[in-house]
């Protein structure tokens, strides 16, 4: 045989024997010590050979699967109680066998957003770190980790932590917010809680929204406030920690999301209310869930540099309330009473975490105390009074101060402190010098102070709406 002969021959089939010894290989975040969801359906993703079958078996199911052109495959495990016997997972193709260990099912979520999501447990205040460290001691609270791209402005070349369970020390590089609520789900509901985290500090919400998003919503691609150049490229355009990071997760089953982002996206307020909702659908997509629940941090009180204005995040939190209030399966958790004016990263995350649980134990697990306390509307205006009704409660609200915290604004515009009255689950509001209100808002402002709370301890969220004339029915 000639010489190019036998060449093309060698190619072809080092080509072909290079597709037959692809490594059988799960997922990335199926691997040692992870959580599973319960009571869900369960498809398992991983690579193999072309055209090979895969077998898994775990908790006495086997499952079979065949692997695509590619060599994907995904099989899928039936819904599984909660568990916290450490079991193993066999998975072989062929010659070739993983074993994954000391797997538990219960809750999982997945822990997203910016800096103050990724805000880890050891800058917390010194005394809250301190107690935190000393209680970790749950095996049942485990964590994993997606690498980031970006830190202190160079690109970073890391691996992802894998699962590790909430002992000591360990806890110290764990999201703050995402380990209290964890560990309060985890006393609550006595299952094993699992948070994946896929947070990058400084991102805006378009990197977390997919191409295929943008390319089919002309307005979530008009949202967009800016196009980034330089290192923030990598971390701030449209779609690339979408496909960088969240794109890791594919297959991954979920229980919810928690969410806490927006100061990124705090120079262009008003798109926030585009670009939000748009991320949130295609994350529902992305999981394949369209009921997925999302609860998600409001802005804290932050003095914002060079905003003259003084209102830029206080627009973006009325963007969020606006989610809260429009999209199913979302709850808000407000965290004004818990920044620092002078910080974009305020250290008191205790009562953060804990709001963000006692939301899901109300949205998801039917908790009696009220996760968040709603505006469902309409704000209504009769003769100089305003009425304002709060959702998930009766009774149990009061003013803490001296000052109500209202305005309303006057036919002209303008805006007057308003003197409050509580009466149930109704706020009703009159000024002296706003004889025919237009407008009500609440803590308004980039820096405020909130005063009205619920007996639970949970706050009112700021706010500003415009009012409607109350009807009568006949």
């Amino acid at each position: 045989m000639k010489p190019i002969r036998l060449l093309i021959l060698a190619v072809l089939l080092s080509a072909a024997f290079g597709a037959q010894a692809q490594k059988l290989a799960p997922a990335p975040y199926l691997c040692d010590s992870m959580v599973l969801q319960r009571d869900m359906p369960l498809p398992l993703k991983g690579t193999a050979s072309p055209g090979s079958i895969v077998e898994v078996s775990f908790a006495g199911h086997t499952v079979t699967a065949e692997t695509d052109a590619q060599g994907v495959w995904q099989a899928m495990l039936p819904a599984l109680e909660a568990s916290s016997r450490n079991r193993t997972m066999e998975i072989r193709s062929g010659d070739e066998a993983v074993t994954i260990r000391d797997i538990l099912v219960g809750e999982v979520w997945l822990a997203g957003g910016q800096s103050n999501m990724a805000f880890k447990v050891r800058g917390m205040k010194f005394d809250d770190r301190l107690a935190l460290i000393r209680d970790a001691d749950y095996s049942d609270v485990r964590c994993y980790y997606r690498a980031n791209i970006v830190s202190g402005g160079k690109l970073l070349d890391i691996s992802d932590r894998p699962w590790s369970g909430a002992y000591g020390r360990r806890i110290y590089d764990w999201s703050a917010v995402a380990y209290l609520f964890a560990r309060e789900l985890h006393r609550e509901l006595g299952v094993p809680v699992g948070i994946v985290n896929c947070s990058h500090g400084g991102s805006t919400a378009e990197a977390w929204i997919s191409p295929e998003a943008f390319a089919s919503d002309p307005a979530l691609k008009a949202a967009v406030g800016k196009i980034y150049d330089g290192i923030g490229s990598h971390y701030k355009n449209p779609s690339v920690l979408y496909e960088k990071m969240l794109a890791r997760f594919h297959g991954l089953t979920v229980r919810g999301v928690i969410w806490y982002q927006g100061e990124s996206n705090g120079y262009f307020p008003e798109q926030y209310a585009t670009l939000f909702p748009g991320l949130i659908a295609d994350w529902r997509r992305f999981f394949g869930n369209d009921n997925l629940p999302f609860i998600f941090a409001q802005l804290p009180s932050y003095r914002v540099p060079g905003d003259k204005s003084g209102e830029r995040w206080a627009r973006l939190r009325q963007a969020q309330l606006n989610t809260a209030r429009t999209i199913a399966r979302t709850a808000m958790v407000v965290t004004a009473d818990c920044g620092n004016a002078e910080n974009i990263h305020p250290k008191n995350k205790y009562p953060v975490g804990m709001r963000f649980a006692a939301a899901a134990k109300e949205l998801v697990y039917a908790g009696k105390e009220p996760g968040t306390l709603t505006l469902p509307g309409p704000i209504t205006a009769e003769d100089r009074r305003v009425t304002v009704p709060v959702g998930g409660i009766r009774s149990g609200l009061s003013l803490r101060g001296r000052e109500s915290g209202f305005e309303l604004r006057d036919t002209e515009g303008l805006w007057h402190p308003a003197d409050l009255h509580i009466r149930g689950n109704l706020l009703e509001l009159t000024s002296a010098e706003v004889p025919a209100p237009t407008g009500v808002r609440y803590a308004w402002g980039n820096v405020n102070t909130l005063t009205v709370y619920h007996k639970s301890g949970l706050p009112l969220p700021p706010f500003t709406f415009d009012t409607e004339p109350k009807t009568t029915k006949r």
